[in-house]
């Protein structure tokens, strides 16, 4: 009886002990990253004027996010993102700025150092935003204007931070976003203007804070 009551009562301060320690990661997070943003060329779908098959080519643009959310434990959080992905259009007087909605889910790998890589993704919203300065793409009709349209979007990223103190860290990211094909409405013709799926690669320096 001894034995089994000092059985019980160790596996009780066992549970006790690893739910203090699991207490010490749970709480708050917030962060942010900048930096540059590489676009895939895109299929110019339909273009007033255009006829034919034509791509859409990006110069290299920036990209910022800010996120938050709750930390589960030393290995798991999750959360929301939003973020600006900007670029010009080469060969036009145009851009393309998306707008990531994002929920992520994020595993880090815990160890004793103070480097800590981590992995994650998820789905989200992309609200598309195409400008144009009445200029046209691939020789077709003359456009002037901004349109946007909301279209589904993904995200998988992956890097390292460094630990600066326990509550603030720092670190690079790369992050591969896709958004669908956008459509957007142009006013006076039978045409409209549609882009293939986006495809963008992003290099950015990070910041995190834990609460």
């Amino acid at each position: 009886m001894k034995c089994q009551a000092l059985l019980a009562g160790g596996t009780g301060l066992i549970l006790v002990f690893s739910a203090m320690a699991e207490e010490e990661y749970q709480g708050p997070f917030v962060g942010a990253d900048f930096g540059i943003a590489l676009t895939s060329d895109t299929r110019l779908k339909e273009f007033p004027g255009v006829s034919g098959r034509h791509n859409v080519r990006f110069d290299p643009g920036a990209r910022l996010s800010l996120d938050g959310g709750w930390r589960f434990t030393d290995w798991f959080r999750a959360g929301g993102e939003f973020g600006v992905i900007s670029h010009s259009i080469k060969g036009a007087d145009a851009s393309l700025v998306e707008f990531p909605l994002m929920a992520n889910l994020e595993f880090q790998i815990p160890n004793k150092s103070r480097v800590v890589p981590f992995f994650g993704g998820g789905p989200g919203v992309s609200i598309s935003v195409f400008d144009i300065d009445h200029d046209n793409l691939a020789g077709g009709d003359f456009v002037d204007g901004s349109t946007a349209d909301a279209v589904f979007a993904w995200q998988a990223y992956g890097g390292a931070r460094f630990r600066i103190n326990d509550s603030m860290s720092v670190g690079l990211v790369y992050k591969y976003f896709e958004a669908d094909s956008t459509t957007w409405d142009v006013r006076r013709t039978a045409s409209d203007i549609r882009f293939g799926r986006t495809r963008t690669h992003a290099i950015s320096a990070s910041f995190s804070m834990d609460f």
